[in-house]
């Protein structure tokens, strides 16, 4: 039985409502970089249509489902969830102006709030499910190379002690069982008589970041009980970033790796991305997983400002650095957890984006190319300038096995064809 009692009503509703959808994909920049034509995204509106008028009449437990596959596709194609957002934002806004025709209006006006409180949320979970299938898998490839390695700083069972801790989590998450035993902070700071050699700033960055390992844990499963899924996909980002940073998100997993990491990979202190100097490094050990396994495939994009000196001649290096800031900004805020952003120059860029082919890495560029693109820099009150940049892409799989000199090669000369085809462009 459906649970929504007037839910259908809304049916009447439905054609200028989608009608508004429509135009503002076609008008969102962000948005439309996903599609080929507008006729395809026609195409889209019709079955998003078809789609929302079949689950007007589902009780809540089916709508979830629904939802969390629905979610679970979207992430498969590289939708960004902050874009699914907007555009139930879109169709919500119509929907509650529209239910205020009808009498007595509140009661729809409550179903429609539910029903997309449902629609997001259980969304988040089919999102949340394909990242904690994405990190499993990455995780299994993080032990496999611990057991492989013997120069470990710390003893073997510290280091599989606290991936196995967060492999617990990834199954407690996902069966949503926060009473799970494995998962007790006891054993966190095992390693505190390990790090002793280290500096007392350098002690302190690993305890601190065991302390908000656990505080994120807690206000996970938190949310996790009440089913708000939309608390808890920046949480488990946050949680996997600082985890994944204790061991430096390479292979190694030693704190003799750990420590050099800490000197040697600090971030270009104006962009926030990683220096050059840890580029090659990590791009090696990607080769290397993409040798060991057919189905794993990565890409490098290199990104290059257009006419970069011209904007430090004509606007001065304070202006220069405003442009370089927010290219670091686009970079990180466009790509994944498990992705890596660079600044490899003083107006160049590198992307390794993991298990993305190229297809899927120039949507990823083309949505950070068009908001650069469209940022306006302000020079003064009365004067405001532009700036582009030129892309090029390589993808890499055990299909076609290079070297890594030949693989930079290859992506450095399809940076060039797109700057020799007049900037402004994206080569693949």
């Amino acid at each position: 039985m459906p649970q929504f009692k007037r839910l259908q009503e809304i049916k009447k509703y439905i054609d200028p409502s989608f009608e508004t959808f429509y135009d503002a994909m076609l008008n969102n920049e962000r948005m439309s970089v996903f599609f080929d034509s507008n006729e395809q995204i026609k195409e889209l509106i019709v079955k998003q249509k078809s789609h929302f008028l079949q689950t007007l009449h589902l009780g809540k437990e089916e709508l979830k489902r629904n939802y969390i596959q629905l979610g679970e596709f979207h992430y498969k194609i590289r939708v960004p969830y902050i874009d699914f957002i907007k555009a139930t934002e879109i169709l919500e806004e119509h929907f509650i102006v529209s239910s205020q025709k009808a009498e007595p209006c509140h009661e729809l006006m409550d179903e429609i709030f539910e029903y997309f409180k449902i629609m997001r949320a259980f969304t988040a979970k089919g999102y949340l499910n394909k990242m904690l299938e994405e990190d499993e898998k990455d995780l299994d490839l993080f032990l496999d190379q611990a057991k492989a390695i013997d120069n470990h700083y710390l003893p073997k069972e510290v280091i599989f002690k606290k991936l196995e801790w967060l492999k617990n989590l990834l199954i407690a998450i996902s069966k949503n069982d926060s009473e799970n035993h494995d998962l007790s902070h006891e054993f966190l700071y095992d390693w505190a008589p390990f790090i002793r050699f280290l500096t007392p700033e350098k002690q302190r960055f690993f305890t601190e970041m065991e302390k908000r390992v656990i505080i994120n844990t807690e206000n996970l499963f938190f949310f996790l009980k009440r089913e708000e899924y939309l608390e808890i996909l920046p949480l488990y980002n946050s949680l996997l970033s600082i985890y994944k940073l204790a061991f430096m998100l390479n292979n190694a997993i030693t704190f003799e790796y750990a420590s050099k990491v800490i000197s040697d990979m600090r971030l270009d202190s104006l962009t926030h991305l990683f220096r050059k100097d840890s580029f090659e490094d990590i791009i090696r050990k990607e080769i290397s997983f993409a040798n060991r396994d057919p189905n794993y495939c990565f890409s490098i994009a290199y990104l290059d400002l257009d006419d970069f000196k011209h904007i430090n001649d004509h606007y001065g290096h304070y202006s220069g650095d405003k442009v370089l800031e927010m290219m670091g900004s686009l970079i990180e805020r466009g790509i994944r957890n498990s992705d890596y952003g660079f600044r490899i120059g003083g107006d160049e860029f590198a992307i390794l984006l993991k298990q993305a082919n190229k297809a899927q890495a120039n949507d990823i560029c083309q949505k950070i190319q068009t908001e650069f693109n469209q940022t306006d820099f302000l020079f003064n009150e009365e004067i405001s300038f532009n700036c582009t940049c030129s892309i090029g892409i390589k993808e890499y799989s055990q299909r076609k096995v290079e070297t890594y000199e030949t693989l930079i090669q290859e992506v450095d000369s399809k940076l060039y064809q797109s700057k020799n085809n007049g900037k402004n462009q994206i080569q693949n």
